[in-house]
C-alpha cells in the first residue's frame, strides 16, 4: 500500500471516529462537493436531529473537514458552485466534533454528554 493511500485511509478513519462522537445528536450525509475537494479534505453535511424523523432539507449545513481544521461553510449542496467561505461569526475547530458543538443547541449538548460510550465504540 502506498504511503499516500495509507494516510488517506487514516484520515478517513479519524473523520468517521469524530462523526461517531456526535452521531447521537446529529444526522450526517455526504456532500455533492466531495468529488471536487481532493483527498485531504471532506465536505460533510450535518444537521442536528434529536428525533427519529428525517431531517428537513433546509436544516443541513456543509462542513469542511481537513486534517488540522474544520469549519462550517456558507455554500450548500443547492448552490450552483462550490465556494470555500466560512460562515461569518464561526470559528475554525480542530475537528468536526468541535465544529458541530459550536452551533448545537443546549439539548443536543446534553444528549451527546448522556450518550453511552458503547454508542461510539469504533469498529475494527
Amino acid at each position: 500500500m502506498s504511503a499516500s493511500l495509507s494516510r488517506t485511509r487514516n484520515w478517513n478513519q479519524v473523520c468517521t471516529s469524530r462523526w461517531r462522537l456526535a452521531s447521537s445528536a446529529f444526522a450526517f450525509s455526504w456532500s455533492r462537493w466531495n468529488a471536487d475537494c481532493g483527498e485531504k479534505r471532506q465536505i460533510v453535511r450535518a444537521a442536528e436531529n434529536l428525533t427519529t424523523h428525517p431531517v428537513d432539507e433546509d436544516m443541513w449545513k456543509n462542513h469542511s473537514c481537513e486534517p488540522r481544521k474544520s469549519y462550517t461553510l456558507k455554500c450548500t449542496d443547492d448552490d450552483d458552485e462550490m465556494f470555500d467561505e466560512k460562515v461569518e461569526g464561526t470559528q475554525f475547530h480542530p475537528d468536526i466534533f468541535h465544529c458541530l458543538k459550536e452551533d448545537a443547541s443546549s439539548k443536543a449538548h446534553r444528549h451527546s454528554r448522556n450518550t453511552s460510550y458503547t454508542f461510539v465504540i469504533m469498529c475494527p
